[in-house]
Parts: structure tokens; C-alpha cells; sequence
């Protein structure tokens, strides 16, 4: 399974419980589907960076999942029929190697290190 985020932009008269019915319903969908959802952040109305369907803010939703690619399909799908999201966009996450973290950590090493433990040679 690969990870994913997917943001999506509700509308913004939707009432409080509409907008937990939304959530609950994309949770609901992916764990259904045999995936996994990691988290949920809610990040409440906002303003939008162009105006989308003559609205100038939009409540703001971000999901994180492990899921397969059908999964995706099928969300999107979903939202694109729902007429209370406005917009949305799902993105794949890409995997971090073990030889990626190892490179990473030698690197954070050597940089701690820094310049005290270099040896200064004076020239006569």
C-alpha cells in the first residue's frame, strides 16, 4: 500500500455536522476499502486563494491514509459527484529508502561535528 494526502475544500455555508458527516463519510470510504487512515486535520474555514463557484473561503480538510490506487479512484470519484466539496486533490507520498535515512544520518553527523573538531595546521 502507498501513502496518500488528499485536501479537499468544503462549502463554506455547510453547517458543523454536515461538515462532520463529510469527514466521517471519506473515513468511512477508505477504511472500507481496505486502507488506512493515519490522520485528519480539520482546518476550519479559510480563506481561498481565487474565488471557486463565487466563494471567497472554504472549510479546509487534509487527510493522510495508506490505501491502494482503486482507493484514490473511488474518493475522487466521490467528490467530484458531492456537491458540497468545491475542490480537491489527492497526492501521492513518496517512500523513503533505508539507504535515503542512512545517507541523511551520516550527513546530520558530520555536520555536528562541525568546525571545532577540524584540525588546524600552522605554516612556519
Amino acid at each position: 500500500m502507498q501513502k496518500y494526502e488528499t485536501l479537499f475544500i468544503l462549502h463554506p455555508e455547510l453547517p458543523e455536522a454536515q461538515v462532520r458527516e463529510t469527514i466521517d463519510r471519506t473515513r468511512r470510504l477508505i477504511e472500507g476499502m481496505s486502507g488506512n487512515v493515519a490522520d485528519i486535520q480539520d482546518w476550519g474555514l479559510r480563506e481561498l486563494a481565487y474565488p471557486i463557484e463565487k466563494q471567497t473561503r472554504g472549510n479546509y480538510v487534509l487527510v493522510e491514509y495508506e490505501a491502494g490506487s482503486a482507493v484514490v479512484n473511488e474518493l475522487e470519484r466521490t467528490m467530484k459527484l458531492s456537491d458540497e466539496v468545491m475542490r480537491f486533490v489527492s497526492v501521492r507520498m513518496p517512500l523513503r529508502s533505508a539507504v535515503a535515512d542512512a545517507d541523511a544520518d551520516e550527513s546530520a553527523v558530520g555536520d555536528a561535528a562541525g568546525p571545532e573538531s577540524e584540525t588546524i595546521q600552522e605554516g612556519n
